[in-house]
């Protein structure tokens, strides 16, 4: 059985009043939450703040708070079912990066995968402060080449959808516009729709962007000399992981749709990782993520 497992990235949306202060107190001393017959809280944690490194580690745990166990009565030569409190079902370790608002975290199959680690994480930030004025969301960063490839091979567009939220502390070049009018309108979150008129696709030229986006080195980067259209900004944006879309065109004659959030960037580690190999490997990768999408502060 292999020891590596799969590492999704994210950004930690932080929005109403959490902020980075609340939001790692919270992965600090985090209350439980219970669904559907579990509890869930984080465990293992440890915050590291020395020589340029700032991360917190730890565990999202599933557990059963009257669990059931088999025993082998030797007397009586049968099995027997013990309530044993507390007992682990899955465990997925995570490491947050504050520079970043970047987080990773390991795809337990059938236990913890990517939607219920995204909706269980945030729930437990929310209800240690009662969920007063406190919002908390995850949105996964998308590998660029992939969806790249995805909707260059849509033969029109006709729908685009996005649902994106202010940055921080990180922006993209290519969407600062959009980044700016949300800042200064003082929105925690916005949502773009298109529709084309019917059998006729919208007028974008997306697919360019995406490909030219996503074929960026450190030393060359994709510039517009015009702002883009606001949906293909928001496609942009949340694709770097500040909100979530789809775009919806025609391939073959049929309607396809693709999200941004169906290409995530991930990476293969080991399932029980010491803490600060696994922040090594997450930073590295969103530093290059950084540098190669020029991602500013």
């Amino acid at each position: 059985m292999s020891n590596s497992g799969t590492y999704y990235l994210g950004r930690v949306l932080k929005l109403g009043t959490l902020n980075q202060e609340k939001l790692m107190k919270a992965i600090n001393e985090p209350v439980s939450i219970s669904y559907r017959g579990s509890s869930w809280t984080f465990i293992d944690v440890q915050e590291v703040n020395t020589m340029g490194q700032h991360y917190i580690f730890g565990r999202l745990s599933k557990y059963k708070p009257l669990g059931e166990v088999t025993i082998v009565d030797t007397k009586k030569r049968t099995e027997e079912t013990q309530i044993e409190p507390n007992l682990k079902v899955a465990s997925s370790p995570f490491v947050y990066i504050p520079s970043h608002s970047g987080i990773a975290f390991l795809n337990v199959y059938n236990h913890i995968e990517q939607k219920a680690f995204v909706n269980r994480f945030c729930s437990i930030i929310e209800e240690t402060y009662q969920r007063f004025f406190v919002d908390c969301d995850i949105e996964l960063v998308s590998d660029l080449r992939s969806f790249s490839a995805k909707v260059s091979s849509l033969e029109g567009i006709y729908h685009v959808n996005a649902k994106i939220s202010p940055p921080n502390p990180m922006f993209g070049c290519l969407w600062a516009e959009l980044k700016d009018y949300l800042i200064n309108r003082n929105t925690d979150r916005m949502t773009v729709v298109e529709d084309s008129p019917e059998n006729q696709p919208l007028n974008t030229d997306l697919a360019y962007h995406i490909e030219k986006a996503a074929n960026q080195t450190t030393e060359e980067q994709y510039t517009s000399e015009v702002p883009l259209p606001i949906g293909d900004a928001a496609i942009l944006m949340a694709a770097d992981g500040y909100g979530h879309g789809t775009v919806r065109g025609k391939r073959d004659n049929e309607f396809v749709t693709i999200k941004t959030s169906e290409t995530v960037k991930n990476f293969s580690f080991d399932k029980n990782p010491e803490p600060e190999a696994l922040y090594a490997r997450a930073v590295e990768i969103f530093n290059e993520i950084k540098d190669k999408r020029h991602l500013g502060h």
